[in-house]
């Protein structure tokens, strides 16, 4: 992760993510069984990048709209999302980039979104030749994948 300037410049103090580091290397992004936009299956090699280790939170996301004074995103106010430690949901590709350049400005950490090879070498977890990151068999072969 490469650091600029640490001064925090602005009122509302961001919470810096956990990150963990995802080894470079080669791996098989894609599939041959998969939708269109998935295919062909190729190799792939990526130099080793840090990934936030959860997803953003409705707290910490309100730490950006109050020093940005931009709108929430849609179903902010609804129940069903709205807790502060839930993931905040909704959120257009535009917004998490106007995020990370927040995160940026308040840390002097070079935050950006992942690519989308980067996200698929993250989200296998290491294992190739796997439909899912935790084997072949689908969700539902999961503990409480019914359970709500």
């Amino acid at each position: 992760m490469a650091h600029a300037n640490p001064s925090r410049s602005l009122e509302v103090p961001a919470t810096e993510p956990e990150t963990v580091r995802i080894l470079e290397g080669w791996f098989w992004m894609g599939s041959d069984t998969g939708h269109d936009n998935e295919r062909p299956r190729h190799r792939v090699w990526l130099n080793s990048f840090y990934l936030a280790a959860r997803q953003i939170t409705n707290l910490e996301y309100a730490r950006f709209l109050e020093a940005t004074s931009k709108q929430p995103p849609p179903f902010w106010d609804d129940p069903n999302f709205s807790h502060p430690q839930q993931p905040v949901v909704a959120v257009s590709w535009f917004d998490a980039l106007e995020y990370c350049h927040w995160l940026r400005k308040c840390t002097g950490r070079n935050y950006r979104l992942p690519s989308e090879a980067e996200w698929e070498r993250a989200a296998r977890g290491g294992l190739e030749n796997k439909l899912f990151p935790w084997g072949d068999a689908g969700p539902q072969s999961l503990p409480d994948y019914d359970k709500r």
